[in-house]
């Protein structure tokens, strides 16, 4: 039973980070995240799987080797102590303490590393908070005994029962190195990226190919009971999670939610998730129906999944969720036919055509008739408002040849005819429809994000090489909008404070949070898991199964499960452009895992041996 234990503790890593907001509430994730961590690390190198030909002995001294010659290894070594220095290297806050009613500094530094400089910058930061007294008794002082006459003499915020939190610039205690903003905030990160490039070393040297197929059949069961609690509390308009959480309250101390589908505290998040394990679904019930023999469940099972997905991802009021779930229904309908037809009785291939039609045809056919019915319904109010216009000026200017006309003009229009909503629907699609597609594809970082990206470039601007640490943009983009800029300023204000804690592109965020080291290791990061997978699925037509596919062309033998991942893949990457998918642990790791289990899926005809043991 051991040897499956690196698989379980992965699992349940995939599993809390799904279950638990997505992953993206803090004071939820830093209790557990340590110890799982090392639990996965080490048991992966104390009780690996083992072969059958294989002593523990054995098992430990390949992964060893295995992690010791991974670059992957070295560069997420890198990564986590960038991460790490830029926590223990914090700039001086001033934070409310509720429970103490006091305001502290509560980064690891003292108030003798406070210079003259920062301490200037500390008033003006707390200016509001600041009583004539106050400033009068700090005059004279040095700079560390000021502070501590200026934490004394702050006055109370006005909501005593929360934490506040305001940073200060320019004093880091370690100039020179990796920094960060907040302490607490630049924490979070180290909640994320560990324990997943941790598992992810974890499972490519430590599980053997069947074991590796395991853990994603089981991602995509989890991820259908995920969806179908989701379902239900679409279907009962929940609004509370797990212990009477307000989900509308918004992400507060107490850590409740803006609004959240399933579990997951964000949409788009959910968005992302349904439709990469939708993808994958499907890839592994074609691989399944192909490798009948190494498939532990039949491909029914994977396409039930596939199908709560789909309907999970519309649910979540994405946009994205919706596009995503429109292309993968097209893909597969393409695909499936092209792939696997040719190997099929007739019998088969009539249903199997007929069945992806009928889908194909309902769901676009939906998706267009709602359109259709948005444009009628506004073209009709538009009409009748007109017209209602029309007939008050007639009879004010007592017209009645015109009073006439507008009489008609509105019994025309009220004649039009007017569809019914359908809320769980409309409302992703009014916002296909009002999106102008041609400004979105040609600046999609604006189109999506407003000024947000102009911002992060500019905060990276002024933090190139090691950056202010995770969560800081949130902190200083309203620094960086330009104050002879009237629409930066016009921007900014119609916004009001919605979603700019974000960038809403992964990429430029990553940019200014970590500057070019720290993101450079994250692309270091990707690279090592894109290079093996790449190779394992160009060469995987090696591999064929079965004469049938052997006697396929080229690209009919690539390996399914490798075909549906890297879309997938590929999907969350362009989706990570125009919103937050990687500032979720759970989509992280998903992710993650797309790569590092494609080997365990390459199969070769001659290795009966591998079925049994592999």
């Amino acid at each position: 039973m051991e040897r499956y234990l690196t698989c379980a503790l992965v699992a349940i890593l995939l599993t809390l980070y799904a279950w638990l907001g997505g992953g993206i509430v803090a004071p939820w994730l830093a209790p557990w995240t340590p110890w799982i961590t090392l639990l996965i690390g080490e048991v992966a190198l104390l009780l690996p799987e083992q072969k059958r030909s294989e002593t523990l002995f054995d098992a430990r001294r390949r992964v060893w080797r295995g992690i010791v010659r991974d670059p992957l290894t070295w560069c997420s070594v890198a990564l986590i102590a960038f991460l790490t220095l830029q926590w223990l290297n914090a700039c001086v806050t001033v934070e409310w303490n509720p429970e103490a009613k006091a305001w502290q500094l509560p980064s690891p530094v003292s108030t003798t590393l406070v210079t003259e400089e920062a301490l200037q910058e500390t008033c003006a930061q707390v200016a509001p908070y600041l009583t004539p007294d106050t400033l009068a008794a700090m005059e004279g002082l040095p700079p560390d005994e000021a502070m501590d006459v200026l934490l004394k003499g702050l006055t109370p915020p006005e909501q005593p029962e929360t934490i506040l939190t305001i940073p200060i610039l320019s004093t880091q205690p370690w100039s020179g190195l990796p920094w960060s903003l907040i302490a607490a905030e630049s924490r979070n990160a180290l909640d994320w990226f560990p324990p997943i490039l941790i598992a992810l070393i974890a499972v490519r040297h430590a599980l053997l190919k069947r074991t590796k197929r395991a853990l994603m059949g089981y991602a995509c069961v989890m991820s259908a009971v995920l969806a179908l609690a989701g379902i239900v509390q679409y279907a009962l308009d929940g609004q509370f999670l797990y212990w009477g959480m307000n989900a509308t309250s918004g992400v507060d101390s107490q850590g409740g939610l803006d609004y959240f589908f399933a579990t997951f505290g964000y949409p788009n998040h959910a968005a992302s998730w349904f439709s990469a394990v939708m993808l994958l679904s499907i890839g592994m019930a074609l691989w399944a129906n192909e490798h009948r023999d190494a498939a532990r469940l039949h491909p029914i099972v994977y396409i039930i999944c596939a199908a709560l997905c789909c309907v999970s991802a519309i649910l979540t009021g994405s946009r994205a969720g919706m596009l995503f779930s429109l292309f993968i229904v097209a893909f597969a309908t393409l695909y499936i036919p092209f792939r696997c037809l040719g190997s099929w009785p007739m019998r088969v291939r009539l249903s199997a055509l007929g069945t992806l039609l009928l889908v194909a045809a309902v769901v676009l056919g939906t998706a267009v008739f709602r359109i259709y019915v948005i444009d009628a319904n506004r073209t009709r109010t538009e009409a009748v408002e007109t017209a209602q216009a029309d007939l008050s000026q007639a009879k004010a200017d007592g017209d009645q040849a015109a009073l006439e006309a507008a009489k008609s003009a509105k019994s025309a229009a009220e004649a039009l005819p007017h569809y019914g909503e359908f809320q769980a629907l409309d409302v992703v699609f009014e916002e296909i429809y009002d999106t102008d597609w041609k400004a979105f594809f040609e600046n999609p970082m604006l189109a999506r994000s407003g000024y947000q990206g102009i911002l992060a470039g500019r905060q990276h601007d002024d933090y190139p090489w090691f950056g202010s640490g995770a969560w800081s943009f949130r902190w200083l983009n309203t620094s960086y909008i330009n104050p002879e800029a009237p629409e930066e300023k016009g921007w900014f204000g119609a916004s009001g404070g919605v979603g700019q804690a974000n960038v809403h592109n992964d990429t430029l965020q990553f940019l200014a949070e970590h500057g070019w080291i720290g993101f450079g290791l994250m692309l270091g990061c990707l690279a090592s898991l894109a290079l093996p997978f790449l190779w394992v699925l160009i060469t995987s037509p090696r591999h064929a199964f079965t004469d049938v596919l052997a006697d396929r062309c080229w690209l009919n033998r690539l390996d399914a499960y490798c075909v549906f991942a890297l879309v997938a893949i590929l999907m969350m990457t362009l989706h990570s452009f125009i919103d937050i998918v990687f500032r979720s642990p759970a989509c992280m790791l998903l992710y993650g895992l797309l790569f590092v289990c494609a080997p365990g899926f390459i199969l070769s005809r001659t290795s009966n041996q591998e079925l049994t043991h592999a």
